[in-house]
């Protein structure tokens, strides 16, 4: 029997292999709650779609980026050719975004048969090759129900307004796909405050820092450990704290000027080590009397949503739902660069 297993990234797919896992075995990679997901495209156009951003944004190369994501792609384009693909991923907003993108690929495709879903409570990347396939017990059979289920939830979460993601998450659980909506309720939580305009990671890192100065990477170490499922890799974290440190009035202080192109190689870092102090603006948003988005404005993805300017789509923590903008037409925020 031919076998595709799909998973999150190489740290799961070498420990799956160490292990003795057999066929082919495929990573995703990648962070699809960073960066544009816009609703209606098929695999290959949304892929040029993310390499375009994750180039920019990240500062990798994009030939780079596009190499890796043309490989991918056309492997699970062949998934014909395998009798079972099997899809192993874990609990966080990582991992359930992934998830939900495959099994939307599948029921596009109308794969009928041979497909299994592998979820995991734990992070695949911190077994060892000993334990990792102590998940196979949790094998189970993809149904067309559940490919219906999943299709619908990718295609809000691509939709240009996060209204359809907040009112499926306030329907309750997903069935079958048990990490899906506290997934979702977490990725609301990174949309700007209703008050600060600081987005849950946002708001965790500038607390630590209100207690004592601290570098990137204690910053970043930090934010994970307060995670109930920790999904972010410093990359995507750096950049939240270089659009902190240079808006026209910077929340944090300490990190230098970066070339526009962000290279993340080498600059990264050396910056990451230095320690970070609030300034006095960084402080007053933390006591609730001034707005980051309102100041210094916003040019961010949150799936197919487009935040843009000073007036955009936030996030009530306290009545857990979405507050749409003010006087910005919502129809305008589906639009890409």
């Amino acid at each position: 029997m031919s076998v595709l297993t799909i998973t999150n990234g190489d740290s799961a797919a070498e420990l799956l292999a160490e292990a003795g896992h057999p066929g082919t075995i495929l990573p995703w990679q990648d962070v699809l709650h960073e960066g544009p997901v816009p609703r209606g495209y098929g695999l290959t156009d949304l892929s040029r779609i993310r390499v375009d951003y994750l180039s920019r944004r990240l500062g990798i190369e994009a030939a780079d980026v596009s190499a890796g994501f043309a490989a991918r792609d056309a492997t699970i384009l062949r998934h014909r050719e395998f009798d079972r693909v099997e899809i192993w991923l874990e609990h966080d907003l990582y991992d359930q975004l992934q998830l939900l993108q495959l099994l939307a690929f599948f029921a596009g495709e109308r794969r009928e048969g041979g497909l299994v879903l592998v979820q995991a409570d734990d992070f695949l990347g911190a077994q060892t090759a000993e334990t990792i396939l102590r998940f196979a017990a949790n094998a189970r059979p993809v149904t067309a129900n559940l490919l219906a289920v999943a299709r619908a939830v990718w295609d809000e979460f691509g939709d240009a307004t996060p209204l359809a993601v907040s009112a499926r998450v306030a329907r309750g659980p997903v069935d079958g796909l048990p990490f899906v909506r506290p997934a979702l309720i977490r990725m609301m939580e990174e949309l700007p405050d209703s008050e600060s305009g600081l987005g849950r990671t946002e708001t965790t890192a500038l607390r630590m820092l209100a207690e004592r100065p601290a570098s990137g990477r204690d910053l970043f170490r930090g934010v994970i450990a307060r995670e109930e499922a920790a999904f972010m890799g410093d990359l995507s974290f750096s950049e939240l704290l270089l659009d902190l440190a240079h808006g026209s009035e910077p929340v944090i202080a300490g990190i230098p000027e970066i070339d526009a192109a962000r290279p993340h190689d080498a600059s990264l870092y050396e910056w990451f080590a230095l320690p970070l102090t609030l300034t006095e603006f960084g402080q007053s948003v933390l006591r609730g009397e001034a707005d980051q988005v309102a100041t210094n404005g916003i040019d961010r993805w949150w799936g197919g949503t487009h935040l843009a300017g000073r007036d955009c789509w936030r996030y009530d923590h306290e009545m857990g739902a979405v507050i749409a903008p003010r006087a910005e037409d919502v129809r305008r925020t589906g639009e890409l660069p």
